[in-house]
């Protein structure tokens, strides 16, 4: 499989640890909907850490919808009576790249590590790329313990790189592996106007040694832009076949009245 073997990925960032931690909390019931967190100060003394990688974990928590922040600080959402159907009725939160991963969380560890190499020749056309140039390529481990679970390796596009600023500003300064948190791309693509299209192939592939010898569940992803450019290919891989996605998808039904 191209870009999956030889590389170390470093431990998970302060960032997504002290966010793990908080969502615990909120999710033990610890802390109460409607519950006021301490301010960025007293958060950043607690866990020793600067204020900056507070904003970033309190980040994470808002994106998966488990507080809200006004003036008079970060509150533990819940919900009200209507609030729940009403969520049913609005758009599904925000879809976080790679599609798919796992996030940290109690007995499962991520990490990432974004690097500038060249393409498999099998991609670099598709992505259009000249044989052996290089482009972003985005590595994605979650494990249990010193069993990995599931592996991500995407490449980028060159007209994906070129539309957004941060991956841009990546493709002038980055020259050393590096950790990365691209989870919003797809928010970025939006506001960049791409509209995306994504197109996945299931397979049973042969096992290997991060599978102990057991076939593995493997995704192949092509996403597309409006222009029929593709912007991206992602292997997603499942070494243990039990580990595999769930899609959760909600119909709500529509308001249907009998003919008079």
């Amino acid at each position: 499989m191209p870009g999956t073997h030889g590389h170390s990925l470093p431990p998970v960032p302060r960032y997504l640890e002290i966010a793990h931690d908080l969502k615990s909390t909120i999710e033990s019931g610890t802390s109460a909907p409607g519950h006021r967190l301490p301010a960025e100060r007293m958060l950043a003394e607690h866990y020793r850490s600067n204020r900056q990688t507070i904003r970033q974990a309190l980040d994470v928590l808002r994106q998966e919808g488990l507080i809200s922040t006004e003036k008079r600080g970060s509150f533990v959402r819940g919900d009200r009576p209507g609030e729940a159907h009403a969520r049913l009725l609005q758009a599904p939160p925000e879809a976080q790249f790679p599609l798919g991963a796992l996030s940290p969380r109690a007995g499962i560890a991520a990490a990432t590590r974004l690097v500038w190499e060249a393409a498999p020749a099998t991609y670099a056309s598709r992505l259009g790329l000249r044989s052996g140039a290089r482009t972003l390529v985005h590595y994605y481990t979650a494990s249990a313990g010193d069993r990995v679970i599931q592996h991500a390796v995407s490449y980028l596009s060159p007209s994906l790189i070129a539309q957004i600023p941060l991956l841009a500003r990546y493709e002038r300064t980055l020259s050393h592996h590096t950790h990365s948190d691209l989870r919003r791309l797809y928010a970025w693509a939006a506001d960049a106007g791409l509209s995306l299209e994504h197109n996945e192939q299931l397979t049973m592939a042969p096992g290997d040694d991060r599978s102990d010898g057991v076939p593995q569940l493997e995704i192949h992803r092509e996403v597309r832009d409006q222009h029929h450019r593709t912007v991206e290919i992602t292997l997603l891989t499942f070494p243990h076949a039990e580990q595999g996605p769930i899609y959760h998808f909600t119909s709500p039904a529509r308001d249907v009245r009998p003919p008079l």
